[in-house]
């Protein structure tokens, strides 16, 4: 029986609602991060898997910071030290849009890190493993540039002709192979890997987080006839979009924002039997996201005591956590910002995101607005929803979004 361990957008890097913590030299966040990580590779270890694919964004952009990139690289060490190969899926976080190949772990291709593989083309890889063998057909993030820079009829098509002209690539690409696969041994496992959207998703923040316009997979496309399991990467909610053959979203392993406070994080261990695929999903034990949402209009007097009453009702120990107060205008005098910040560090939360106070109105409005969800966008993602509501193309949205993004990360290393 070969098995595989499944996850997806590790993310390394992110360091919202945290702080640096001198005991350790590290933020909390990253902390928080590097321990999924390891959560997940004890599940591969323990369950003596034959192979680990990582379905992309190992890091939160293609430039890592030397720290980030040694703990990344400390722990794939201990992958293959337990006798595991590792493939790597290329998302979009681990490269950059345009022509510009370079992605957020070349160094183990330059390397050539025994037992890790890199899938920064779209490929084929076999394996032949104890278990039995494995075979792989990687499709990673799709860069619309460089198929244009090889394709003279995609770059002559308009934006709207292109992307079913890339679907088409990628489909006949997926045939072939899995073709060629079947034809070499009928009773191989066959894997295929995307990172990217695929069509009935429940997506969230990864969307906002994306540059540029994207491509929107079908699931026929990625599952032609000899295909047993599809390893998906890029949405963070876990989810199964199919059942036979299993289409799976494994999820990030960690929360990112309080849009995902409701969310399960794990992975997924596969179990292949000939040609049936078993997988099962292992909860990580990611951060918890707490929203407290407290409306004192009723109470006149004594708003800050109905929210720290609020608050005591909860546990909030170790807790990301956020206080949302509806309040009349005439008595936000009453209410102290000090007190409830001191009532939430006495519950040992374990980082305080926001305290804000809003109006009956602007509840009302917050509520029925699809577009604001309570969160304090990073400034990547406010960028983008800025941009949104531009009049850009998507040529122009996808070159303003790089730019900006190199900005913020100029600043962020500063």
């Amino acid at each position: 029986m070969v098995r595989v361990l499944h996850l997806a957008d590790l993310h390394i890097g992110v360091e919202n609602y945290g702080h640096f913590d001198t005991s350790t030299g590290m933020h909390t966040r990253l902390a928080d991060f590097l321990a999924r990580f390891d959560e997940a590779i004890a599940v591969g270890i323990d369950a003596k898997v034959d192979l680990v694919l990582i379905a992309g964004d190992m890091f939160k952009n293609r430039d890592p910071q030397p720290r980030h990139q040694r703990e990344f690289a400390v722990r794939i060490k201990r992958i293959v030290d337990a006798g595991i190969p590792v493939l790597m899926l290329i998302g979009n976080h681990d490269v950059a849009p345009g022509r510009d190949t370079a992605n957020s772990v070349a160094v183990y291709e330059g390397l050539e890190f025994p037992g890790v593989k890199i899938a920064r083309k779209a490929d084929v890889y076999r394996y032949t493993t104890t278990n039995g063998p494995l075979a792989i057909v990687a499709v990673p993030w799709i860069l619309r540039e460089m198929l244009l820079s090889n394709n003279d009829a995609l770059r002559a098509a308009t934006l709207h002709e292109q992307e079913p002209m890339i679907l088409a690539i990628i489909e006949r690409f997926i045939q072939q192979s899995v073709d060629t696969l079947m034809a070499e041994d009928p009773d191989r496992p066959i894997i295929v890997t995307y990172h990217g959207t695929v069509s009935g998703a429940t997506t969230g923040i990864e969307r906002m987080l994306t540059l540029g316009r994207e491509i929107v997979m079908p699931p026929a496309t990625l599952t032609p006839v000899g295909v047993d399991y599809v390893a998906l990467g890029h949405v963070h909610k876990h989810q199964i979009l199919r059942a036979l053959p299993p289409i799976i979203y494994p999820g990030s392993i960690e929360r990112i924002d309080f849009g995902e406070m409701e969310e399960h994080k794990g992975c997924v261990l596969v179990s292949f039997t000939h040609k049936t695929a078993a997988w099962e999903f292992v909860p990580l034990a990611a951060r918890q996201f707490v929203r407290i949402d407290v409306d004192v209009t009723a109470d006149t007097e004594y708003p800050t005591e109905r929210v720290i009453q609020a608050i005591e009702r909860h546990t909030l120990t170790d807790v990301v956590v956020a206080v949302v107060v509806t309040i009349d205008t005439e008595i936000r005098a009453l209410f102290s910002y000090p007190q409830v910040r001191t009532a939430l560090q006495n519950a040992g939360v374990a980082h305080i995101a926001r305290i804000v106070l809003e109006t009956p109105e602007q509840k009302q409005k917050r509520i029925t607005t699809n577009e604001h969800t309570g969160d304090i966008p990073d400034p990547v993602t406010a960028l983008r929803q800025y941009l949104d509501k531009q009049n850009h193309s998507a040529t122009e949205l996808a070159a303003l979004m790089e730019l900006g993004t190199e900005l913020i990360a100029a600043r962020d290393e500063a």
